[in-house]
């Protein structure tokens, strides 16, 4: 397990489902918060469209790093850092206090699962760093027949 957690291919499931937690609780606040919020069509259609961008980027990352790119690492790490961190540890600390929270239930299941995630991927993203210079790749079909 510990060689997964450390491998480049589990740094980037652990984001994938940080990925898939994130995009469930976008899909809560378009059904929940971006209604009462932004009443207007035009803003939630905004909305949608930055949710979208940041998926999208956030997709390029990890494809750009599961592809060996050291730059596509960084910006995993900086996508996870910023976004899906960011996230829920703001909506648990700052934007909803304790009686808002008792009143949502999937929203604390759904930040609280993208904390989690978002921690482990961090760190496993972060493990990705120690090697000198160069990202942790995949083994090719021909080192994995040779091993």
């Amino acid at each position: 397990m510990k060689n997964w957690f450390t491998s480049l291919n589990g740094a980037i499931t652990l984001s994938v489902i940080t990925l898939l937690s994130h995009l469930w609780r976008g899909f809560l606040d378009a059904m929940f918060v971006l209604p009462t919020d932004y009443g207007e069509e035009g803003l939630m259609q905004f909305a949608a469209v930055i949710y979208t961008l940041i998926f999208a980027g956030w997709a390029w990352t990890l494809l750009a790093a599961w592809r060996g790119s050291r730059r596509g690492l960084i910006a995993a790490f900086a996508m996870n850092g910023l976004l899906f961190l960011a996230v829920p540890v703001s909506w648990l600390l700052f934007y909803c206090p304790a009686v808002c929270r008792a009143e949502a239930g999937v929203f604390n299941l759904a930040n609280t699962l993208n904390l989690v995630f978002g921690l482990l991927a961090a760190i496993s993203l972060g493990l990705q760093f120690r090697s000198n210079g160069q990202v942790t790749s995949r083994p090719t079909k021909t080192q994995s027949v040779m091993q």
